[in-house]
């Protein structure tokens, strides 16, 4: 897929609103805007241009989520998907040598022109690496000298006089922002140090440079840009992230962007299931569950339940490309799908794909182990309080507290290619009436804001409701119950 674009953007403040292009190519691009309260200046945040650099992108990844008193944001986490998920630092030439005059076609180049128009949106640009060693004004040893690039914050020039002739005044920018930074940092090993790469100067040692982000920045856009560059041996991931958010932070409050700082921590996920159409039938899996169809048959995975879905993908072994997630294919062999938050493997589901024989005899047995063992099957329930998600077994209680936010989102059982079925929270009315009569999933269930009906609860004492699964024949197939807190 060369190009699409699906933007949800909101006018009010404050607001954050997210853009997609290239979707569900390896070059997806997820662009992030954060809209403060009272506008003023805007930073562009870019990770991840180059994959085997995780602190950047991690650090970028938690900007999205602020709310902002004022001025703006531009995050762009994940510049270069497809390094990330192969954890190399550019499987199609390196990006961020990219950015000169030249144009050229394909996916990553792409990427690149969508990147030079966020820079004509910003005030500031920081383009956040991790590199090897510590950057010191003075040699120390082969780790800790001016040609290691770790800890440092990198610009073209110390003064970059623009084609208007304003002059960008670089190094006093970095000077600030780095006094305010090492003063946060204990560990005097650790601290960063400026780094002027003088790019334009005929006799730079660092020719590669104009082709870069920051200096094409600067050339085309007169935007003060740099790239900041945690150490790839600091002693763990947290630190790097660590280092990038005091140095975004401390550019931040130069800039008059007033912000509640992100946490620091490193973003797991878990495959609590998958929603797989086949010929447009929805079938829920778990990991490692096993999905059998006949050859030939359309799949296409549209959900991935997981606690952390930014940076997640799917990748169908053998068709499309390292991102396959929302895409339809024809699939004709036995194959895996696997699930991938960057590039951690996180979960998977194998296809045996059968010939019509075979899967008629297939369909005959399953038909004959779901009469048998109806009674028996273990049913499992997948919600999601206050936007984080719980697996329950049927027959479990799910406390919530007034305040909590329920959102029933679905259930199946032990079999592979278990049907899909309604959730009805009993003695819930939504608001406005549901496509499916009695199917509660979707809606947002708010107990100290929603009128329950009491006389559907357990004893009628208002304190229990059941959520009940049903299938397509409208036979109750399992439930959970809901305890409501005082």
């Amino acid at each position: 897929m060369l190009s699409c674009t699906c933007t949800v953007r909101a006018d009010t403040r404050p607001s954050s609103s997210h853009e997609v292009f290239f979707a569900g190519s390896d070059y997806e691009l997820n662009v992030y805007y954060v809209k403060g309260r009272q506008d003023g200046k805007t930073l562009l945040l870019i990770g991840g241009i180059q994959g085997d650099e995780p602190g950047g992108y991690l650090s970028a990844d938690l900007y999205p989520d602020l709310v902002l008193e004022k001025g703006n944001l531009i995050v762009v986490p994940r510049a270069n998907l497809k390094s990330i998920i192969l954890g190399d630092r550019g499987p199609d030439g390196d990006m961020n040598r990219q950015f000169h005059d030249e144009a050229k076609t394909g996916p990553m180049y792409q990427v690149v022109g969508k990147l030079k128009e966020l820079m004509s949106q910003a005030d500031l640009f920081l383009h956040l690496h991790d590199g090897w060693g510590y950057h010191s004004p003075v040699y120390v040893d082969s780790l800790r000298n001016p040609n290691r690039y770790g800890q440092s914050l990198i610009a073209d020039s110390a003064n970059f006089t623009c084609d208007d002739g304003s002059v960008l005044p670089l190094q006093e920018m970095a000077d600030s922002v780095l006094g305010e930074v090492n003063s946060r940092i204990s560990n005097e090993q650790h601290h960063l140090h400026f780094f002027n790469t003088r790019t334009a100067d005929p006799d730079t040692p660092y020719s590669e440079m104009r082709k870069t982000a920051t200096y094409y920045a600067l050339r085309k856009e007169c935007l003060p840009a740099f790239g900041v560059e945690a150490s790839k041996n600091l002693p763990s991931l947290e630190d790097k992230i660590l280092y990038h958010n005091l140095v975004i932070n401390a550019f931040m409050e130069r800039l008059g962007i007033v912000a509640e700082a992100p946490r620091i921590l490193i973003p797991t996920s878990g495959l609590h299931y998958t929603e797989v159409m086949v010929n447009g039938v929805p079938h829920m899996l778990k990991d490692k569950d096993t999905l059998t169809i006949r050859r030939n048959d359309e799949v296409q995975v549209v959900d991935i339940g997981t606690d952390y879905k930014r940076g997640v993908t799917m990748d169908l072994l053998g068709y499309g490309n390292l991102n396959d997630f929302k895409q339809s294919f024809r699939v004709g062999k036995d194959t895996q799908m696997v699930f991938r938050k960057e590039g951690q493997k996180f979960g998977s589901i194998d296809i045996k794909a059968l010939s019509d024989e075979q899967y008629a005899r297939y369909a005959d047995k399953q038909k004959q182990e779901q009469h048998d063992h109806r009674q028996n099957v273990t049913r499992v329930f997948v919600v999601a309080v206050n936007d984080k998600h719980h697996v329950l077994l049927s027959g479990d209680t799910l406390k919530l507290a007034p305040a909590d936010r329920l959102e029933l989102i679905s259930s199946f059982g032990d079999g592979s290619n278990d049907e899909t079925v309604t959730l009805n929270f009993r003695g819930w009315v939504p608001e406005t009436p549901s496509k499916m009569p009695n199917d509660d999933r979707g809606y947002l269930i708010e107990p100290d804001k929603s009128r329950l009906l009491r006389q559907y609860s357990e004893h009628g004492e208002g304190k229990r409701y059941a959520v009940v699964a049903t299938d397509s024949r409208g036979n109750p197939v399992g439930e959970i119950w809901v305890q409501l807190s005082q």
